[in-house]
């Protein structure tokens, strides 16, 4: 029976003005979350496929900490759940085929071996991280890669995305991770930092393993922060109990959808695939008990006389695997009250603040790679004004350094790129 996934929506504002001259932008807050007590209880299945950069600038701490994490992840799986370990540099090696992880020692002393070597070819880890993942994967349990790297591909990622490409065939999302960033250009004469530019990983190609795969990327800033990551990777996949949720908007005439985001846990544009004429279709893909998944859609609305009319309905489609069930679907219509404009939803207001700071980051880095400098520079500006206003204040100085960067040399740094494009992924995180 349906009932597992609770749906509610919720308006920037509750009334809009009726009879307006012209149409009328609103903003519809849709929220996805998981309920009952058998969801409470229930821990999902794993199949995880880690697939670890062991080239030569992992060496040291980075190598060190992998290790640990690798281990802390064992510690945390069932005795039922399946993991693999595949290793690349410009080879790969299977360290450890897809197998249940009932023997924890054993799985430490392979953790243990892993060690740093050679360059990077990351589309042959790849190939065989989505062959192991394959090996066990069921629609019953929770199926995802685990990608980290912390240097740039050569020459293959066009495979990667191939590959990547495969793996969302497969329903086998890629969690891409970029370990570590790089250090300021030495001045002449001056040695370069160890992790400098040339150790810089590509994180536009993450960022399109992720899209591709249906999974997510992230910033690991410093090796130290490997083991919570990871950690946080287990917990979530556990908490993946519903799956394969998809979200159908279903436009009524006159009603238009201009962009949809998700916005929790994080921020991501979804409009590109997302709307046509009179609907927009949204991959929600696994949601987490105690988490959820929300939606922000941005509607213009026609000019209508007062009262309460049905704008658009909502209809998520899901799986509870726990439960036996398929195909399970929730519907709530989307109302709009047309009469005196009613006061603003703060917490509304506040996640669409959010998503306009990560708008102005990503808009501006896409002005500065299209060589607009000022208009780049005057986006950052915008979004440190807007973080700072959200209490941001790291991730504010962050962004009038960039600007700074673009008037004095004509270009963002990869480090504050970095921070910028995943910081701001993450500001509805802890709401």
């Amino acid at each position: 029976m349906a009932g597992e996934l609770n749906l509610q929506v919720a308006w920037l504002r509750d009334a809009v003005n009726a009879n307006a001259p012209t149409p009328q932008m609103l903003y519809a807050l849709l929220e996805a979350q998981p309920t009952g007590a058998q969801i409470a209880t229930t821990q999902m299945p794993l199949n995880l496929t880690l697939v670890l950069d062991r080239s030569g600038s992992m060496s040291g701490a980075r190598i060190q900490n992998l290790r640990q994490a690798v281990k802390m992840m064992i510690d945390q799986l069932q005795p039922t759940d399946f993991i693999a370990i595949v290793l690349f540099d410009d080879l790969v090696e299977v360290k450890l085929p897809s197998q249940v992880a009932a023997h924890k020692q054993q799985l430490h002393a392979i953790a243990d071996a892993i060690d740093d070597r050679g360059g990077t070819q990351m589309s042959l880890g790849l190939q065989a991280g989505l062959q192991e993942a394959q090996r066990n994967a069921d629609p019953g349990r929770v199926n995802k890669i685990v990608l980290l790297t912390d240097g740039n591909t050569w020459g293959d990622e066009q495979q990667c995305y191939a590959l990547a490409q495969q793996a969302g065939q497969a329903r086998v999302p890629i969690i891409a991770l970029g370990l570590g960033l790089p250090q300021p250009i030495a001045a002449p004469g001056v040695p370069q930092p160890v992790g400098g530019a040339a150790d810089d990983w590509n994180h536009a190609l993450l960022d399109g393993i992720a899209q591709q795969s249906g999974g997510v990327s992230d910033l690991i800033e410093t090796p130290d922060k490997i083991v919570r990551v990871f950690q946080d990777i287990v917990r979530s996949a556990q908490a993946s109990v519903v799956r394969n949720a998809e979200l159908l908007f279903r436009l009524s005439a006159d009603v238009t959808a201009r962009q949809v985001w998700q916005v929790t846990p994080l921020i991501s544009n979804l409009s590109q695939r997302a709307i046509s004429p009179r609907d927009a279709q949204v991959t929600l893909g696994d949601i987490e008990k105690n988490v959820g998944k929300s939606v922000l859609v941005e509607l213009t609305v026609p000019p209508r006389a007062p009262g309460k009319t049905r704008v658009a309905q909502a209809e998520v489609t899901y799986d509870v695997p726990a439960a036996n069930l398929t195909g399970q679907k929730m519907r709530v219509d989307v109302i709009v009250e047309y009469g005196a404009e009613s006061a603003i939803n703060s917490r509304v207001m506040n996640l669409v603040e959010r998503v306009n700071a990560h708008k102005l980051q990503t808009r501006a880095l896409q002005d500065a790679n299209a060589g607009n400098v000022a208009g780049a520079t005057q986006k950052l500006r915008q979004a440190a004004t807007q973080l700072l206003n959200l209490g941001e204040a790291e991730l504010a100085q962050q962004a009038m350094q960039e600007a700074q960067n673009l008037q004095q040399q004509g270009q963002m740094s990869s480090a504050g790129t970095k921070r910028l494009n995943y910081g701001t992924r993450k500001l509805t995180r802890n709401l």
